[in-house]
């Protein structure tokens, strides 16, 4: 299954009004997030895995995305840098294992990289007209994908 067909846009907003450029940024990187999880080979993250179905990975990587979001709004702020921080693990995965953190850590900051290279060459600006209506919603709700 892929990341589109488990994690749905539609987690990101409550109505119309909240289907933001920010917010489908938001959903951007619980897709990035998701296949960096499906495409890690690190030991830890292989038995992490091994505990979780794929529905569990797909919630995690949305929910771990709208965490950051204010950290991604710090750093929009001036603040420099996006805080990957501990404490929204923690609050989701209580079972882990240090080294499982600390590899979902660097995998989380490689994700957050990857989108972050992906949003540098897209035209679209989600994290400039962040309050702007996004029609990829609209797309996604009717069931079309994006290419």
């Amino acid at each position: 299954m892929t990341a589109e067909s488990l994690i749905k846009s539609s987690w990101f907003y409550r109505d119309h009004t909240q289907k933001t450029m920010f917010n489908w940024a938001l959903y951007e990187l619980a897709l990035k997030i998701y296949d960096h999880i499906q495409g890690s080979k690190l030991k830890p993250l292989q038995r992490w895995k091994s505990r979780h179905s794929k529905k569990q990975l797909a919630e995690f990587s949305a929910y771990y995305a709208k965490r950051m979001q204010v950290s991604i709004l710090e750093n929009l702020n001036g603040s420099g840098i996006v805080a990957m921080y501990d404490i929204y693990l923690t609050d989701y995965c209580h079972t882990n294992t240090k080294a499982e953190d600390e590899a979902l850590g660097k995998l989380l900051g490689d994700a957050w990289r990857a989108l972050a290279e992906s949003c540098a060459v897209c035209g679209c600006n989600c994290f400039i007209r962040m309050e702007d209506y996004c029609e990829f919603f609209d797309r996604m709700d009717r069931g079309g994908y994006l290419s």
